[in-house]
């Protein structure tokens, strides 16, 4: 007998337009920023709607109660503005009981009572959106900021009806629903999923988000980080057993980083944040890349893979190693994006890979050795996070990254603000490199980035997707700036992941490639149906928009999303 399968391919239309292009995680959200942008703002303010907004109808992944990082090019003025959440200054290096587990989770760290890392009370890290975004308006907004938040407080105060992936999402959240009663209430109302007839489907509302919302556009960073919202929320978390107080609302204040991290790739400048981010791990990824001729090799070629996943191995390496608050321990932050550890790193890419691949020495091209060392954090092994851009009329980017950390965050909601569950970022374990300590800042995974060119922005992209987001930028840049592809191609066409011990592949790279592969010594994951832990995004969950040189805009965003870009 003879089986034969068919491969059935699905893409979505890639969004063009001459004037303005706005490409977010939700049709919504898009349309938001579309908007605002159609009232005069410019892409910043568009930026702070659509984030504020798909905050609203994607609360499983993003909100006004996570942190972020925003990457702009305004006018001629560039840089990072960045948020992301702080511990508590109240937090210490034992806050958290282990189990023994020597690996659970997202992020591979030792098991913990209760997951108290991960969500509820003690999970809670000081959210920075709110500063971010209004620090981010404050220099660079067109539009009062109450225009630019009202479409977000009319989402959720006249409420939405939630799509197929909204469902989605808080399905795969059942437990999370079930165990925190306020999560319950604001996202189950009835105890109900918000679903019924399709032609007349009931609308999700958030009356009490919406007026924080308000009130941050009336009255800016401080209506959310002083008063009356900031002593609900600490109040909320103490009564629950947490550690977030008001000081720590109080004494938050976002990263302005200007020009922000930025080197070369085939001639063009890519700016990403700096520190602790993944923002340099793209960096020395693409560095190392820029020694080869990647469009002769062919794009997905053996030979372009192999080099691919060696040189992404070789920073994933040195980020456990060096990486973690520069407040805590001396890192060489400028040693590792340094031209001469560039060279020295790719020198070691030879034709068969390593059983392990081990850290380099940054440190001698700084001249010095470290003031003060600790023992690295690395995982065991290895999700909630949204991703915008925007491009206007003037050829101003603002390419931005926002999360709550896992679906539903920490699953706690004071005043209808699910709360990022930041502190998951810390290594639950005393005496490492990225051991919980008060007031720290933690090592995440955010790299949204922009390509630049001599006429401005060219390319604005971000993803989701944990510690699955360094590998897709620096292939979709990769993808687009080597080999052409517009944007749609690109996020479409088959990837490879380095952030597990086996390299995750995409069972559409042909099987000689492959056997290639795992001949050089690289250990393979095809991802097939039986690997669903991640749902749809197997692979990081993208966004781009390109700027052609002539000003015609093109984007793209993830096929298997509710991911939604339009044009003006």
């Amino acid at each position: 007998m003879t089986t034969k399968s068919t491969m059935m391919r699905v893409t979505k239309t890639e969004a063009r337009s001459s004037k303005a292009m706005a490409a977010t995680k939700d049709r919504l959200a898009t349309l938001a920023a579309l908007e605002t942008l159609e009232a005069g703002g410019n892409a910043m303010d568009a930026a702070v709607t659509a984030c504020l907004a798909v905050g609203v109808v994607e609360p499983t992944s993003a909100g006004i109660g996570g942190g972020g990082y925003l990457v702009y090019q305004m006018g001629n003025k560039g840089g990072v503005i960045g948020f992301p959440p702080r511990a508590p200054l109240a937090a210490r290096p034992d806050m958290y009981k282990l189990t023994g587990e020597k690996a659970v989770a997202w992020f591979g760290w030792p098991g913990v009572e209760n997951n108290a890392n991960i969500e509820g009370p003690l999970s809670v890290a000081t959210p920075g959106t709110a500063a971010g975004l209004c620090e981010a308006h404050r220099r660079f907004g067109r539009l009062p900021l109450p225009e630019v938040v009202a479409p977000a407080v009319r989402l959720a105060r006249e409420g939405y009806a939630p799509h197929w992936f909204n469902l989605y999402a808080l399905g795969l959240e059942a437990g999370k629903l079930h165990r925190f009663k306020d999560l319950r209430r604001i996202f189950m109302p009835g105890e109900e999923m918000p679903t019924g007839d399709l032609a007349n489907p009931p609308r999700l509302k958030q009356p009490e988000l919406a007026n924080v919302l308000e009130a941050v556009g009336k009255g800016g960073h401080d209506a959310f980080y002083k008063g009356e919202i900031a002593r609900a929320i600490a109040k909320a978390i103490k009564d629950a057993g947490g550690i977030l107080s008001e000081r720590d609302l109080a004494e938050y204040k976002p990263f302005v980083w200007e020009p922000g991290l930025e080197f070369t790739y085939r001639g063009r400048t890519v700016r990403t944040p700096p520190y602790g981010s993944a923002g340099i791990m793209n960096a020395m990824t693409l560095k190392m890349m820029d020694g080869f001729d990647l469009a002769k090799m062919g794009h997905n070629s053996e030979e372009m893979l192999h080099r691919f996943i060696y040189a992404a191995r070789l920073a994933y390496a040195d980020r456990f190693e060096y990486m973690t608050d520069p407040e805590v321990a001396d890192v060489p932050w400028n040693g590792m994006v340094s031209d001469a550890y560039t060279r020295k790193r790719r020198a070691l890419i030879k034709d068969k890979a390593p059983e392990q691949y081990e850290p380099g020495d940054p440190w001698a091209e700084e001249g010095r050795r470290p003031a003060k060392t600790l023992a690295a954090s690395r995982p065991g092994y290895d999700d909630g996070t949204t991703h915008m851009c925007v491009v206007d009329e003037e050829g101003n980017a603002v390419s931005l990254t926002n999360t709550i950390g896992p679906g539903l965050g920490a699953g706690t909601v004071p005043l209808g603000i699910v709360l990022s569950s930041g502190m998951m970022w810390f290594d639950p374990r005393p005496g490492r490199l990225n051991s919980v300590r008060p007031g720290m800042w933690p090592l995440n995974n955010a790299a949204p980035a922009l390509v630049l060119g001599k006429d401005g922005t060219r390319i604005p992209v971000g993803a989701t997707g944990g510690r699955r987001i360094t590998n897709c930028i620096s292939q979709l840049i990769i993808k687009m700036v080597d080999f052409g592809m517009g944007p749609q191609e690109a996020i479409d066409s088959p990837r490879v992941d380095c952030s597990s011990p086996e390299t995750s592949v995409d069972p559409r790279l042909p099987a000689k490639v492959r056997a290639g592969l795992e001949a050089r010594g690289h250990k393979l994951r095809v991802m097939t149906d039986e690997y669903p832990p991640t749902g749809f995004a197997v692979f990081a969950s993208p966004v781009v928009i390109v700027r052609a040189p002539g000003g015609q805009l093109a984007a793209g965003v993830h096929t298997f999303h509710s991911a939604y870009a339009q044009g003006l």
